[in-house]
This record gives C-alpha cells, sequence and structure tokens, in this order.
C-alpha cells in the first residue's frame, strides 16, 4: 500500500508548485499585492473582500477563474487521496472500520475547498459592487472550515504515528 505514496504525494506537490508559481508571478502582483482568499486562514470580511476585488484587475480575475480554477479543483482531490492513504496507512493497526472512519477529515477538507472554490469564484465574478455580505459570509466560512479541516486530517497523521503498533514478536 505504501509503494503508492511517492506518486500520490507527487501530484499535490506539483500542482500547489504550479499554483505558487501562479500566484506569486501573476495573481498577486494583479491583485495590489493582496492575499488571496484561499490562503486567508481566518477568512474575509466584506471589507476586506470588496478591497481584494477592487485591487483585482482582468489579468489577476481570468488567472484566478481559468487556470488557478482548474489546479485548485484538482489539488483538493489529490491532497486529500494523499491525507486519506497516509491515515488508512498510519492505521493499519485497527479494524477496517475504524480506519475508514479515520479518512472522513480529510474527505471533508476535499469537499470544503472544492465548494470553497465554486464560492470564491462566484465572488470573483461578481466584483467589488456585486458581493454582499451573506456572499463573502458563506465563502470565508468555508475557507475556514478547510483550514480547519487540514490541520484535524494532519493532527489525527500526527496521533496515528505516535500511536503506532510495533509489530509482535512470537
Amino acid at each position: 500500500m505504501m509503494r503508492a505514496t511517492p506518486i500520490l504525494a507527487a501530484l499535490p506537490v506539483a500542482l500547489m508548485g504550479v499554483m505558487l508559481w501562479l500566484s506569486a508571478t501573476i495573481l498577486t502582483p494583479h491583485a495590489g499585492s493582496l492575499a488571496a482568499f484561499d490562503t486567508r486562514v481566518l477568512g474575509y470580511t466584506l471589507a476586506d473582500a470588496q478591497a481584494y476585488l477592487t485591487a483585482l484587475d482582468d489579468t489577476g480575475r481570468a488567472v484566478y477563474l481559468v487556470e488557478l480554477r482548474v489546479l485548485d479543483t484538482l489539488f483538493p482531490i489529490t491532497f486529500a487521496l494523499l491525507l486519506g492513504h497516509l491515515t488508512l496507512g498510519a492505521a493499519h493497526w485497527m479494524h477496517p472500520w475504524s480506519r475508514m472512519i479515520l479518512v472522513l477529515p480529510a474527505a471533508a477538507y476535499a469537499l470544503m475547498d472544492l465548494c470553497e472554490n465554486a464560492l470564491v469564484a462566484g465572488l470573483i465574478r461578481a466584483g467589488a459592487d456585486g458581493v454582499n455580505a451573506d456572499m463573502v459570509n458563506l465563502a470565508s466560512e468555508f475557507t475556514i472550515t478547510k483550514w480547519v479541516l487540514v490541520l484535524i486530517s494532519v493532527a489525527l497523521l500526527g496521533v496515528l504515528w505516535l500511536l503506532r503498533r510495533k509489530p509482535q514478536q512470537a
């Protein structure tokens, strides 16, 4: 099972690398150096969103809605698969149903990130004058929840690693 780990790790790492490069070279400069919605771990307010959307020019908007949207659709899926794979491997000594339950935070992360991406795309399409507090609050809640689930998934892996059982000698 763990033979697939390098491939499963390479996919999200490569996707993240391309996303970071696009963000650093195109998105951030075309948004007045403001942080993208997805990266704001503590969320954002209506004023934050309007400031970002005002600063984001047409080039930044196009990159966000096309290239980054495609990459950020693939990333959460591949990252959740990696987290789930590592969780299953780290909990190899547990009952299969227990192991499946432990994968739920990684799966929930992927769902939250994909929903967040759709909500952020809606904010970008609406623009600074078209967004309202409800739209921004919902997107922000998904952003925060996504980061909380990543933290839970990584912490769970750490706990499982600490609890791993060594093979018993006969």
